[in-house]
């Protein structure tokens, strides 16, 4: 597991340089250490602070970022704080220590070099937001989804170039770092027991937005740039998963292969794979359908405590049965038919209606799949070998997932208020034709075999979320959203990118 290790400096003695001193950048400190204690889980023993006393010389910072740089490992994650003054000369941006100046640049660039997976920036101090990010992250092809993830630096700061950065009216603490706690400490953000920097990062945005509106006279816009791949999850609590049971049973006709809970509010049901061993006639599968029932009905097999809570010791009132003649089928979703039996509590006109390929036998409704057949021929002939699809497949989303931090750039500038939005438009032209192009091969992929089913399946959903952002700043569909619309849609693209990415990392390793 990775360990979180952070710099914390704040500075609020400036006499030697005679410049205005910072009370409240003490109280910075102390609030950002608690905060990255309790919401990101950073022992206390790995943070390191430089200025308890208010003063911090130049030398300080570069022996702690030196001592840090010694114990750090390959996946580590740096979290580097600043409060204090900070200015732009001459175009360059800087940091006010209490004997000199800082280039932020030159911070950056230190903090490039230290050998920890991710580095996080956050500055609060005036012009914060005029530094430079040096590209964006590639995906390379040999590279898994788990090396690629979090791999890089991001820079969060508080106020934009031309901005100052205020304290907050009613606590003895900064605007930034006060919203910044905040944001770091909300558990709503934290999801299977991790925390994103994405997430932490769209409400820290979120709370600025509204002091800006309720504060035109104090404007202060927040500027976060990066080149790390995906985003960084930090976790923050044990999370034991509810564990979904299963059914399996293996007689001389019949395998009952998966048995999958598919509970509303108002009926208990289940979904079930079957594979006959021999070959059946309708009129027999009709009560082997039966015999299925009987042995299924009372299963408690749930998706979560709330089902179990709800239908724990219940009989289902409807079962699902799909049956195949092998474990490709099953895999393929390829059935010779399914069936449905239900309860004498539900409306039995209603769930056995009857129509083309669709019959009542035994009291079993059946669907017969003309289909089943041809399908079944089509995916044998059209399942690719499975070094063969491995590499098309990566080629293919090593060009997508480059191309997606691309635009997730460009699109971090719009939210910055760096680009409007007729421009971010205009430079997604670029991008649309080739995510198409990408987006069309990877649909065009061979089948996967059966040992590389799940795995495809996960890099086609990231195929499809990364498609997705061409959707909401097309030229072509401009007229038929809204700003608000279109900025909300391309943050929730975003955010399941990133979630699509985070759940392949550990599939990854499988293959």
């Amino acid at each position: 597991m990775a360990t979180i290790r952070a710099l914390v400096v704040g500075v609020s003695d400036y006499s030697l340089i005679r410049q205005s001193n910072l009370p409240f950048c003490i109280n910075d400190i102390n609030a950002i250490t608690k905060a990255f204690s309790k919401g990101l889980k950073v022992d206390l023993a790995n943070i390191t602070i430089c200025g308890k006393n208010g003063i911090v010389f130049r030398s300080e910072i570069y022996c702690a970022l030196q001592r840090i740089a010694t114990v750090s490992e390959m996946d580590d994650i740096l979290l580097v704080y600043f409060s204090g003054h900070g200015g732009t000369i001459s175009d360059e941006h800087y940091l006010l220590l209490s004997d000199m100046l800082l280039k932020t640049q030159d911070l950056i660039t230190c903090l490039e070099a230290i050998s920890a997976k991710s580095k996080i920036l956050f500055l609060d101090c005036c012009m914060a937001g005029d530094f430079s990010v040096e590209n964006t992250a590639v995906f390379k092809i040999d590279e898994t989804a788990d090396e690629f993830a979090g791999k890089g630096y991001a820079v969060l700061a508080s106020s934009n170039a031309t901005q100052s950065s205020y304290r907050h009216p009613q606590k003895p603490i900064s605007l930034f770092t006060s919203f910044l706690c905040e944001a770091l400490t909300n558990t709503s953000l934290t999801r299977e027991g991790k925390k994103s920097l994405y997430d932490i990062k769209k409400l820290l945005f979120l709370y600025l937005e509204i002091w800006n509106k309720n504060n035109p006279k104090k404007l202060q816009s927040p500027t976060y740039r990066a080149n790390i791949g995906a985003t960084i999850y930090f976790e923050v609590q044990d999370y034991h998963p509810y564990i979904v049971g299963n059914f399996f049973e293996e007689t001389e006709k019949y395998v009952i292969y998966s048995v999958e809970p598919t509970h509303s509010s108002i009926t208990k049901r289940y979904s079930v794979k079957v594979i006959l061993k021999q070959p059946s006639s309708f009129e027999e599968i009709s009560s082997l359908n039966q015999e299925i029932v009987d042995k299924v009905k009372t299963q408690d097999i749930y998706q979560n405590e709330i089902q179990a809570q709800r239908w724990r010791t219940k009989s289902a009132n409807l079962i699902f049965c799909y049956f195949g003649l092998d474990e490709s089928d099953i895999n393929n979703s390829n059935y010779l038919c399914h069936t449905i039996w239900v309860d004498d509590t539900q409306d039995k006109e209603w769930w056995y209606r009857t129509g083309k390929n669709c019959e009542v036998i035994n009291n079993i409704y059946f669907n017969f799949h003309s289909y089943y057949q041809l399908l079944k021929i089509f995916t044998e002939e059209h399942t690719g070998s499975k070094e063969k699809l491995v590499a098309d497949t990566k080629a293919i989303l090593s060009r997508m997932i480059t191309l997606a931090e691309e635009v997730i750039a460009l699109f971090n500038e719009f939210l910055n208020g760096i680009k409007d939005e007729g421009t971010f438009i205009i430079e997604m032209e670029k991008f649309i034709p080739e995510i198409d192009k990408l987006y069309i091969a990877e649909g065009n992929l061979d089948i996967p075999p059966d040992d590389l089913k799940e795995w495809s399946q996960y890099y086609t959903r990231l195929a499809a979320a990364i498609h997705d952002f061409t959707l909401f700043y097309n030229s072509e569909h401009i007229v038929k959203r809204t700003p608000e619309n279109r900025k909300a849609c391309m943050e929730w693209s975003i955010k399941q990118y990133y979630s699509d990415i985070e759940k392949i990392k550990s599939i990854d390793f499988e293959i």
